[in-house]
């Protein structure tokens, strides 16, 4: 039998169980055939569990924010900076409030930047962006689900009464929008937010009750997500920075794995927000942006911000030609004066290496390859002298407030393992009171779009559906056409079309 119609026999016998979605089957050089199956989402919540399981999740969230509310520093926080909660993942204390004022600033900026009048905010806390982004506003409503923080933002709102006047406090859902009329705001915003669903599931639901009431011309904004194509150093650089001197390369690599499969937050690609102008007719746009700022943390190195543009125009005025950063490798003050000699012209740049992960990326690949018995100590000495040839995306920011005539947009559209970042460079002059061009970005590979979001809390009932389809395949197929191996996959790999944002 030839491999196209045992593919075909295979595929066939798999969408017949009730947990696929979708599946494609391919032989490699090993004995046997591997199947990507697309689980089916009504099977997975319904017959599986993972609707109880995401509503426990949910629940283990509330009690946290709820009791970091209820201590003597949340009642003492001053107003609009209750930072409690905020932990590193390295070091597991609290992260320095400069750091999260930077934080802080940086995210409110961005979304000012949109414009916004009446504003919807999912899962404000204690509300730092909200003190700051509502006395602009004609319109502020602010819901969340914990009782014990609305409680506190509250009494915070009530040392302003001018600006309380003006907020709506709701103690709802994220994807609870009864009572919202289509179209009756220009502006939604998640902050930090989405890490804490139970599902890449919810969040669409969450979205698609988004997209249905902001007014054409609006802006969803996703900020300080995770992101998935650099979980794994994410993970390893925990390890590695927690790790005893004499621990081994082997159990660093089993921590490390281990810490990613048990990730109880949700973690996202970039290539999930830009699947969603192809699902959703009202996005006219994606635009997915690595954090600004200088400080060294979890939150600037490893996460990003997506917009979501409502209506409008669907494509951009011009097409880039990107440079690759790559081939030249330029410095910063290469790029400067390629900005000074090229006056009015528009200038892409991409795969610009990120000198923010390098470090991190270096030491995540060494661990890959390294005998079993290369302990932590040495480890981190094979770093040391690794020097730091990428560029901070903060530096490029910067290159705006030198007086060249340029405003910078970076981007992480390409959804890139190794954290590069490409970069336009637009004459502020042609902007004309644009808050942001379009611009055709470099695309991800198609490949990328195969894993959108990892699956907190579901590994278990992932790996019943693996063995589900499994036995169904033993079942009805000979055993010559049982698939070695079944992976779930978000997605098949196919192209998502032109990335504009």
């Amino acid at each position: 039998m030839q491999d196209n119609q045992a593919q075909a026999i295979i595929e066939d016998q798999l969408r017949k169980h009730p947990g696929v979605r979708d599946t494609e089957v391919f032989f490699d050089d090993r004995d046997g055939c591997v199947a990507l199956v697309v689980p089916d989402d009504t099977y997975m919540d319904h017959i599986s569990g993972r609707a109880a399981s995401g509503a426990n999740v949910l629940s283990k969230w509330r009690k946290t924010f709820d009791l970091s509310q209820l201590t003597k520093e949340a009642a003492s926080a001053p107003v609009g900076f209750n930072t409690i909660g905020w932990n590193s993942s390295y070091t597991r204390q609290p992260i320095p409030t400069d750091e999260i004022r930077e934080w802080v600033e940086n995210t409110v900026r961005d979304i000012l930047q949109l414009a916004p009048k009446t504003v919807y905010e999912i899962g404000c806390g204690t509300g730092m962006l909200l003190m700051r982004i509502a006395p602009g506003c004609k319109r502020y409503a602010a819901a969340d689900f914990s009782p014990v923080v609305l409680n506190r933002l509250r009494e915070q709102l009530g040392t302003i009464p001018a600006l309380a006047e003006r907020v709506e406090v709701m103690e709802r859902s994220a994807d609870n929008f009864d009572g919202i009329d289509d179209d009756s705001f220009d502006t939604v915003v998640l902050n930090s937010v989405a890490q804490y669903f139970p599902s890449a599931a919810y969040l669409t639901e969450v979205l698609e009750g988004a997209i249905r009431i902001v007014k054409p011309g609006g802006h969803i904004y996703i900020g300080d997500n995770r992101s998935l194509p650099l979980l794994p150093a994410f993970e390893s650089s925990v390890e590695l920075f927690q790790a005893a001197d004499a621990m081994r390369a082997e159990d660093l690599r089993t921590r490390t794995r281990r810490r990613e499969e048990r990730e109880q937050e949700l973690v996202l690609s970039p290539a999930y927000f830009l699947t969603l102008r192809h699902r959703h007719p009202k996005v006219s746009r994606v635009d997915i942006r690595p954090l600004g700022g200088r400080a060294d943390n979890e939150m600037t190195r490893y996460r990003f911000a997506a917009i979501l543009y409502i209506g409008g125009e669907t494509k951009a005025s011009t097409q880039e030609e990107f440079l690759d950063w790559t081939e030249y490798k330029w410095t910063l003050s290469e790029i400067r004066f390629m900005l000074m000699a090229h006056g009015n012209e528009r200038i892409g740049i991409q795969h610009i290496r990120n000198s923010r992960v390098e470090k991190d990326l270096a030491a995540l690949a060494i661990l890959r390859d390294a005998d079993n018995e290369l302990s932590a100590a040495e480890l981190r000495q094979r770093l040391e002298p690794t020097p730091v040839q990428g560029i901070h995306p903060q530096d490029l920011i910067d290159l705006e407030s030198e007086g060249l005539g340029y405003s910078v947009i970076l981007s992480w559209a390409a959804c890139r393992p190794d954290g590069s970042y490409d970069a336009c460079f637009v004459p502020k002059e042609l902007r004309q009171g644009i808050t942001s061009p379009a611009i055709c970005w470099p695309e991800p590979e198609a490949r990328e779009f195969m894993r959108l979001a990892n699956a907190p809390g579901q590994g278990k009932m992932r790996n019943e559906l693996i063995a589900q389809l499994l036995t169904h395949c033993s079942q009805h197929l000979p055993p010559e056409l049982v698939p070695r191996e079944i992976t779930l996959v978000d997605s098949l790999a196919r192209p998502c079309g032109k990335i504009e944002s």
